[in-house]
């Protein structure tokens, strides 16, 4: 079975022939049954003799299935169908950058180290407390400000698109939204510590205070995340993922010899100086 990100545009073509062989304009009509059992019937172009083009979006994961219904001059029903799958989130380096940097270039491990990015780069969301790569859809989340005039809210890397809405009667209804002279846009100019490229991530309230009650006072509609993964955070995942594929050769923690004695696989602390600026309220240490 084939499978496909959620979201994806899919294509679909059907070719009537009639019993010679010979491409044969007919009556088509095409029915998708989406996931929750849902049918509909997407437009069908007849791009050319007996050529039947159409398509449609696989909007939530599951298995989606089409029939083509064909009758007239050539009678037929044929069926598909393909699964759709969240995508999964990327890794902040490439299979080729870790592979380059680790001087391999057979294919035999790829998976493994596949897995290996993968791993580093949940990682390091757990350890910042952010993620680093960006959504293309805008979507709402919601916020409780932390003060009457801060609202800290998650990464997000453009103001296109965004929607800010706010809940003032403790409700848990969004029913006023915000204009862009309602609020500002923080850090200005999308720098952080000489830095550019930070996403926004806070609101500050203009001429008027963020509501504050039991529930999340505070909408937020935007595209998610950052627009670029930073150079030292792509670093600090390769750096991970080394650590995590010669774990294979070291299970009990033990990564070889050397002069000073027994060398164990522990967290890595240039990893972590590298990280230590993306880091979300990191915990101050006395």
């Amino acid at each position: 079975m084939t499978t496909r990100d959620v979201g994806d545009r899919v294509n679909v073509q059907y070719l009537s022939y009639n019993g010679s062989g010979v491409l044969t304009n007919a009556t088509v009509v095409l029915t998708v049954t989406d996931p929750a059992g849902a049918i509909t019937t997407p437009t069908v172009t007849n791009t050319s003799t007996g050529q039947y083009d159409a398509s449609f979006t696989l909007a939530t994961a599951g298995l989606w299935s089409w029939v083509w219904t064909v009758s007239g001059a050539v009678v037929d029903v044929a069926s598909d169908n393909v699964f759709a799958a969240s995508p999964a989130a990327p890794t902040y380096a490439t299979l080729s950058e870790f592979k380059s940097y680790i001087g391999l270039t057979d294919t035999v491990d790829d998976a493994k180290l596949q897995d290996a990015l993968v791993s580093a780069s949940r990682g390091i969301e757990h350890f910042c407390r952010r993620a680093f790569w960006p959504t293309l859809t805008a979507t709402a989340r919601v916020f409780s400000p932390r003060a009457g005039w801060l609202a800290v809210v998650d990464d997000f890397w453009t103001s296109t698109g965004l929607i800010v809405k706010i809940d003032s009667s403790d409700s848990g209804t969004y029913a006023t939204t915000l204009t862009s002279t309602d609020y500002s846009l923080e850090p200005v100019n999308n720098i952080v510590d000489g830095e550019q490229g930070w996403p926004y991530y806070r609101l500050v309230a203009v001429n008027r205070s963020w509501p504050c009650g039991a529930r999340p006072s505070l909408q937020v509609t935007a595209k998610w995340g950052w627009a670029a993964t930073p150079g030292p955070v792509k670093q600090a995942c390769i750096y991970l993922a080394e650590e995590t594929f010669k774990l294979k050769d070291s299970p009990f923690g033990v990564g070889g010899y050397s002069q000073f004695g027994i060398i164990r696989v522990r967290d890595n602390p240039m990893a972590a100086r590298m990280l230590a600026p993306y880091q979300r309220d990191p915990v101050l240490m006395a």
